[in-house]
């Protein structure tokens, strides 16, 4: 890695700058500094992640997008030994707070604002039901997840048959390129809130981006609120039905079992070392509430 990063920073010729390892999650991050000064973030993809054609269409959409503050590209894809880079600008400023309404609230509008840009044609993931939480999910397969018992699994089915009978209902024309991981991470707060790391954008209904913004916190006891501070932020921007409002369970329980799936296959990701154990619960969690609402128990 220490090779690519450096071939990276000499075909951009950022060759005086120096980089600090941030993360590995989907993708491997470093921060790019010139005299300590974080200036650039340098975004390594997962080999085998994404095509070319479909990082293209990740910075397509990104350079389309108006009035929304993001860390926007300042490199087209460079393809060095396999691994597909590109340079975003540098965003300084902290990752906000988890169960925070004024958080949720700008995360809303930050989502209603791309939304506007939702009808390009471009060659990005569909996040669909199958893609999000079948067996070839695109984040891998959650039944294959060990803390799970062979009823656990039972009662996620059950909850996710359900969910996929409502959302064949809703059959919203709020559909097209959304975020689909907006959530607390992919987000940096200044005096101002900005959207970063645009790697799962793809098509979908809009109401799936309040789901991922409610990653991590679908068993919240505030959940409702938060749910409502999403809600006001997007209709500071675009109004929503009460249809969109009752099918943000659905997703938010979709959204859960893809992060099940993610767990699962990315056990050499530090960051899902951190929060694997347990989680295979707290989705059956929440399962058992979405099974709760729908048939009137709580």
């Amino acid at each position: 890695m220490k090779t690519t990063v450096k071939k990276a920073l000499e075909k951009m010729g950022f060759t005086d700058c120096t980089p600090v390892f941030h993360q590995t999650s989907e993708n491997t991050t470093f921060i790019i500094k010139k005299e300590d000064i974080p200036l650039y973030t340098l975004r390594i993809s997962r080999k085998n992640s994404r095509t070319p054609s479909q990082l293209e269409g990740e910075l397509k959409w990104m350079k389309a997008i108006k009035g929304v503050n993001m860390a926007e590209p300042i490199s087209e894809i460079l393809d060095i030994d396999g691994y597909f880079c590109v340079f975003f600008k540098y965003i300084d400023g902290e990752m906000p707070s988890y169960n925070d309404e004024e958080v949720l609230y700008n995360i809303g509008k930050i989502a209603a604002q791309l939304h506007k840009f939702a009808d390009m044609r471009l060659d990005r993931p569909v996040w669909s039901i199958e893609n999000m939480t079948g067996r070839n999910g695109l984040w891998g397969d959650w039944r294959k997840n060990d803390e799970l018992t062979y009823k656990d699994r039972e009662v996620i089915e059950k909850a996710l048959s359900i969910a996929a009978e409502k959302i064949k209902e809703y059959d919203s024309p709020k559909y097209g390129l959304i975020h689909a991981d907006l959530r607390i991470t992919n987000i940096i707060q200044n005096d101002k809130y900005y959207a970063i790391d645009f790697d799962d954008c793809g098509y979908g209904y809009f109401m799936q981006d309040i789901a991922a913004a409610l990653s991590f916190m679908e068993n919240s006891e505030n959940i409702e609120a938060l749910k409502s501070a999403w809600f006001r932020g997007y209709e500071e921007i675009t109004p929503l039905d009460t249809r969109d409002r009752e099918i943000a369970d659905s997703f938010i329980l979709l959204r859960k079992i893809q992060l099940l799936a993610w767990v699962t296959s990315h056990t050499d990701s530090e960051y899902v070392q951190g929060i694997r154990k347990g989680f295979g619960a707290k989705s059956v969690a929440t399962a058992v509430t979405y099974l709760n609402k729908s048939y009137n128990i709580m």
